[in-house]
């Protein structure tokens, strides 16, 4: 039903550019040679898609929904949070990013420096051994 619903938009809006690939098992591919992220989620636990998008070196907008945006985004530097309620300012905001440049390895290291396996695994260690000596 959505798809239907986003090729009948394509259509009536004239999108000739745009393209859907459908559920792909290797989003990477699409995520690094993206211009820009858009995460329009209205809510989310943590969106793993955003570290994913980071690790690529693409900057991310995303909805400012509860969940764990904030924690990933550091602003201006591998994205950015607006509202998508407000259309024409999320459109523009859009419009505003794709002209900027972006320095994909200050994105790539704004998720590494942060999210890496091994600072993952240590903070787990921290709070595994937190609970033992209690």
């Amino acid at each position: 039903r959505d798809k239907e619903l986003l090729h009948q938009m394509k259509n009536d809006l004239n999108l000739e550019n745009v393209l859907f690939h459908g559920q792909q098992k290797n989003p990477y591919q699409f995520l690094k040679f993206a211009d820009l992220f858009i995460l329009s989620s209205r809510y989310e636990g943590f969106p793993n898609v955003l570290l994913e998008a980071g690790a690529c070196g693409t900057y991310s907008l995303a909805n400012n929904c509860p969940g764990g945006i904030t924690e990933i985004i550091q602003t201006k530097i591998n994205g950015e949070i607006s509202d998508i309620e407000n259309h024409e300012e999320f459109a523009e905001k859009i419009i505003r990013v794709l002209q900027e440049n972006h320095d994909s390895e200050a994105i790539r290291d704004s998720i590494r420096s942060r999210f890496s396996k091994e600072i993952i695994l240590e903070k787990y260690e921290e709070v595994l051994e937190n609970l033992y000596i209690k």
